[in-house]
C-alpha cells in the first residue's frame, strides 16, 4: 500500500498529479482510496479490482457500486427527460453541490466500450446506474479522464459495510486501507456530518430520495425554490443512517 499524505486538499496542479497516478493504478487493476468532498471512497476500474472492493468492505453481493461521473457523462450517457436534466444541472453546476443520480443509461454508449462485464454487472441494476457527480476537484478530474479514455471508475464509500461514511483517513478501517494499492489523504472531507452520510442519492425520473446525504437540506431547499417540488424529508431515525 502506497500512502500519499497531503494533509489538506492541495492546489489544482497537485490534484491533477494525484488523479493521474490514481487513474493509472485503477486501469491497471488496482484499488485506490480517494478523498472526495462527500467522504473517503474506494474505487477501481477492472472486474478484479471491483471484486477486491467487495471483499475489503465485506459488501453485500447484491448491492451495486456507484460510478464516478460528471455533467458530460450524465447528459451523454443517461436517458433522462429535460426536466430531470434541469434538476441535476441546478444542484451540481449551478449550486456547486455533490449529487448521486440513479437513472436509466445507454449500455451501448462509447464510454462503456472497454468496461469489463464483471465490473459493469457490479455497478448497474436493471439497466440503471448510480452516477456520483461533482464530489470535489479530484473526483472531477478523474471523471474527465474516465470519459476521455472510456474507462469507467466504480466503487463505494471507504468503510466496512454498515459502519457509516468516513470523513478522515484515520477513521477508515486499517484492514481496508492496507488492502489497497494507493491511499490519498486530503484531510477532512468538506461535507463531514454527524449522520455519517455521503452524497444524496436521487432516482430519476421519479425524484425519489434513495439516500439522504450530508447536504440534503440545502438540496431540498433549492428543489422547492426552483421547481416547486417538496422532496421527501429526512427521517428522524432508521436503517438509512448506515446505507
Amino acid at each position: 500500500m502506497e500512502l500519499i499524505n497531503r494533509g489538506a486538499e492541495p492546489d489544482l496542479a497537485t490534484v491533477g498529479l494525484d488523479a493521474r497516478k490514481a487513474f493509472q493504478i485503477m486501469i491497471s487493476g488496482g484499488v485506490t482510496v480517494l478523498p472526495l468532498s462527500v467522504s473517503y471512497a474506494i474505487f477501481a476500474n477492472t472486474a478484479h479490482g471491483v471484486e477486491r472492493i467487495y471483499k475489503l468492505k465485506n459488501r453485500p453481493q447484491t448491492k451495486p457500486n456507484g460510478v464516478i461521473g460528471n455533467w458530460d457523462i450524465f447528459s451523454d450517457v443517461f436517458q433522462t427527460e429535460s426536466r430531470d436534466r434541469d434538476l441535476v444541472r441546478c444542484l451540481t453546476l449551478d449550486n456547486d453541490l455533490p449529487l448521486s443520480v440513479v437513472a436509466p443509461f445507454n449500455p451501448h454508449h462509447d464510454w462503456l466500450r472497454t468496461v469489463e462485464f464483471g465490473a459493469l454487472r457490479r455497478s448497474t441494476k436493471a439497466l440503471t446506474m448510480d452516477l456520483l457527480m461533482h464530489a470535489g476537484p479530484l473526483h472531477d478530474e478523474l471523471a474527465r479522464m474516465s470519459l476521455e479514455s472510456a474507462k469507467p471508475l466504480m466503487g463505494s464509500s471507504a468503510n466496512l459495510s454498515g459502519s457509516g461514511s468516513k470523513f478522515r483517513l484515520e477513521d477508515v478501517q486499517e484492514s481496508l486501507r492496507q488492502g489497497c494499492d494507493l491511499v490519498l489523504d486530503y484531510g477532512t472531507s468538506r461535507y463531514i456530518n454527524a449522520m455519517q452520510m455521503g452524497s444524496t442519492i436521487i432516482e430519476l425520473p421519479g425524484w425519489k430520495i434513495l439516500r439522504w446525504g450530508g447536504c440534503f437540506e440545502e438540496q431540498a431547499r433549492l428543489v422547492l425554490k426552483h421547481f416547486g417540488v417538496s422532496l421527501e424529508p429526512r427521517p428522524d431515525s432508521g436503517p438509512w443512517t448506515l446505507v
